[in-house]
């Protein structure tokens, strides 16, 4: 049987569910790669059009300690995970 781990690496790229601009859980593409450039262009075209710009940074390393699993993984399994 392939481990949890396996699965929900493969599942979002076998389905095509994943964004071109969707960084973390890729292979080669990280978040921290993805901070400097686009926080940089973003700031940059708002200043140009005199338009203001925010950003929301949610910290979610510690949330599935915070999960009932039981329900995470019957959720998965519905997903076809």
């Amino acid at each position: 049987m392939k481990s949890m781990h396996s699965r929900l690496s493969k599942h979002p790229h076998i389905n095509n569910i994943l964004v071109t601009k969707q960084y973390g859980f890729r292979k080669g593409m990280s978040t921290v790669k993805m901070l400097p450039s686009s926080l940089t262009d973003s700031a940059f075209k708002s200043t140009d059009h005199n338009m203001h710009d925010g950003g929301i940074f949610c910290d979610l390393a510690k949330a599935f300690n915070c999960t009932i699993q039981e329900i995470l993984f019957t959720k998965l399994h519905f997903c076809g995970i």
